[in-house]
């Protein structure tokens, strides 16, 4: 959602030009919106959802964060101006927080946790000193526990980063969220075996068929970065979620209850 490659098409790291099948960085970022969107209107909408709508909503949301921490990755590389793409996802974090706040979760935004990947990865290539890097890469990491996607977003980040050269590094990284997720949600399998109650089987569907769908569209990246939109994507952000959280508000007369945080 939030990668800058400044040249199109742009030359991989390797010095090889881009595919031309596959998918592009703009049309992972339309993914990334679609899938934010059902995520997010899963979240405020839950609780007057039918089953079957809970399901397939957070099963497409589950691709939403893995394609943003990709991008990022991708940004990183390209960017050819860091410090200003620090700013604007500082910027439009502070900005999402009102909406996100008060829609969402009490808790930081998941622009936040982006933006702390992008600081561990200059602090990975830009600190020299192994000890140090250490400490500065664990102390943003334990930071972001308290923003949407915990410290698993930027630990995320820093693989994609460190395994984007092997040729199942996308696979390799995406075996962390898709563990934490599988195995943070287990006490609903034990409910369902007990009980033989599902309805919290959309929140496994997450990471069982989101988090784990967005591994063949990533490895399917052909490097090129198609049209440019970057302020809309930018803008989009919080703006759909206040639409989401004021929809809510006028055909419910209530805030939503919060499902995040």
């Amino acid at each position: 959602m939030l990668s800058e490659p400044n040249i199109n098409p742009a030359p991989s790291e390797t010095g090889l030009a881009p595919k031309t099948k596959g998918l592009n960085s703009f049309t992972l970022k339309i993914m990334a919106i679609i899938a934010m969107t059902c995520n997010h209107a899963a979240y405020i909408f839950y609780s007057h959802l039918p089953y079957a709508p809970r399901c397939v909503l957070l099963a497409v949301g589950g691709l939403t964060f893995p394609i943003m921490a990709f991008l990022l990755v991708e940004g990183y590389v390209h960017t050819s101006n860091l410090k200003n793409y620090a700013l604007r996802l500082l910027a439009f974090a502070l900005v999402a927080e009102v909406p996100f706040w008060l829609f969402l979760g009490h808790e930081g935004n998941v622009l936040f946790t982006l933006l702390g990947g992008l600081v561990i990865l200059w602090i990975a290539d830009h600190v020299e000193e192994p000890w140090l890097r250490a400490i500065l890469i664990l102390t943003i990491t334990l930071i972001t526990w308290v923003c949407d996607w915990g410290s698993v977003g930027p630990v995320l980040v820093l693989l994609f980063y460190m395994l984007r050269e092997r040729p199942w590094g996308i696979a390799l990284a995406m075996l962390l969220p898709i563990g934490i997720g599988l195995y943070s949600t287990l006490g609903y399998f034990v409910e369902a075996l007990n009980q033989g109650s599902w309805r919290n089987l959309p929140f496994v569907l997450y990471y069982a068929l989101g988090n784990t769908a967005a591994i063949p569209l990533l490895m399917a990246y052909n490097g090129a970065r198609g049209p440019s939109l970057k302020w809309f994507f930018y803008v989009y952000y919080p703006a759909h979620i206040a639409v989401l959280g004021i929809i809510h508000l006028l055909v419910f007369g209530d805030m939503p209850r919060l499902m995040v945080g």
